[in-house]
């Protein structure tokens, strides 16, 4: 009986090591999608990371990645375990790219203490999208950003003119890709690459079985939808069956290859 328990308890600790070290045994996951809606010759590379909560950004990993062009935090940069220190040690790691980052608040954002997090991401030349659209010009050609925040950390309206712009190659960002299935059918179809993250893939499953699916990038008729597993974890700093990950995703036209 005795040797039993102690064999139980050291395949416990065993796979509670293991469990811990999935957590912070990152990836970076490549994406290339073509598109013959895509507007430029030249291809668009987004940077794209959801999900950090507690976690720091291994420069390491992010070491071999050039000519981003765009950063997108998809939300629960930050949670209540986070401090200010950490969260401005995550900022400089991606401002090292030198590109153009944007944020897209996530459920657990709110919880931060020590500051402001709109305020310090702002000062940090952040844009926030909250229910807000940013037109970007980029290798002579108009894309829109839109990001959704249904948790209202930043109350604002779409423009009207961004919601009925037909022109621009239209991009979006919501934490929580359970919004977006919800949104109207018509919204839905306008945009053509979707950023989602919240859900860490289940975090931890047993047999394949978890809370929810795994993520990854799926092709929906003529749009590309991601659900990252995220890069860092819920309270539980466990991975089981899910990976840490963030995105890096190239975008380029039917011209390009």
């Amino acid at each position: 009986m005795l040797t039993s328990f102690i064999i139980l308890f050291l395949l416990l600790i065993c796979m509670s090591g293991y469990m811990l070290f999935r957590a912070q045994y990152d990836h970076v996951r490549f994406h290339q999608i073509t598109d013959h809606q895509y507007p430029s010759s030249t291809p668009l590379n987004i940077l794209f990371i959801s999900d950090i909560h507690n976690r720091v950004i291994k420069q390491e990993t992010l070491r071999s990645l050039t000519d981003v062009d765009l950063v997108i935090i998809g939300g629960d940069l930050v949670d209540r375990r986070t401090p200010l220190k950490k969260l401005k040690e995550n900022l400089s790691t991606l401002q090292s790219f030198g590109a153009p980052i944007f944020f897209v608040p996530g459920n657990n954002d709110h919880e931060l203490e020590g500051g402001d997090l709109i305020s310090l991401l702002e000062k940090e030349e952040v844009k926030v999208l909250a229910n807000e659209d940013q037109k970007i010009s980029l290798h002579g050609s108009d894309f829109l950003l839109s990001g959704l925040d249904p948790y209202f950390l930043k109350p604002r309206r779409r423009m009207k003119s961004a919601i009925h712009d037909t022109r621009s190659y239209q991009i979006l960002c919501v934490h929580d890709p359970f919004v977006f299935e919800r949104m109207n059918r018509e919204d839905r179809q306008k945009f053509r690459l979707i950023l989602t993250g919240h859900t860490h893939g289940g975090q931890i499953r047993f047999l394949g079985i978890g809370p929810y699916k795994r993520g990854g990038m799926k092709l929906e008729g003529s749009q590309h939808f991601l659900i990252s597993e995220g890069y860092g974890t819920s309270l539980v700093p466990l991975r089981l069956g899910t990976a840490a990950e963030c995105h890096m995703i190239e975008i380029s036209g039917i011209d390009a290859l």
